[in-house]
């Protein structure tokens, strides 16, 4: 009786490690960093809530991987953080405004940099920072 139930415990335990999400789409590496707000010409009162950190393979832009949070920071930024991306694959880092984001002029934002290249290494931290712009 004893051995079963031992084998069934470490059936159980395999069968989690094992199983996931994402499969191989999950790791246990990070990007984070802060976007810069406009110092004027832009309402930024909820301009968190409507930016998105996409990290995704370079052949498909909008296939975002891991777990991304965006939220409000000290001094007109906000802090972001991309966890459980996969680990040695070719990945890209790029902003995505939200449509309702808008200049006082009433044109989107401008976002720098471009999306950049990253390869992360296990259990890495990676750091990328943006800023939003309008122009005047």
């Amino acid at each position: 009786m004893y051995r079963i139930a031992v084998a069934a415990l470490v059936l159980a335990a395999t069968g989690c490690a094992t199983m996931g999400g994402g499969g191989s789409r999950e790791g246990n590496a990070t990007v984070a960093g802060v976007v810069r707000l406009p110092q004027s010409g832009m309402q930024t009162g909820d301009a968190c809530e409507q930016l998105k950190v996409v990290v995704s393979p370079p052949s498909a832009p909008t296939d975002a991987l891991g777990r991304a949070m965006v939220k409000p920071s000290r001094g007109g930024r906000c802090s972001f953080t991309v966890s459980g991306l996969p680990s040695e694959l070719d990945l890209q880092v790029a902003l995505a405004v939200d449509s309702g984001l808008k200049c006082e002029s009433g044109a989107a934002p401008t976002v720098s940099p471009a999306p950049s290249a990253v390869k992360l290494r296990s259990y890495a931290t990676v750091n990328r920072d943006f800023e939003l712009s309008c122009g005047s």
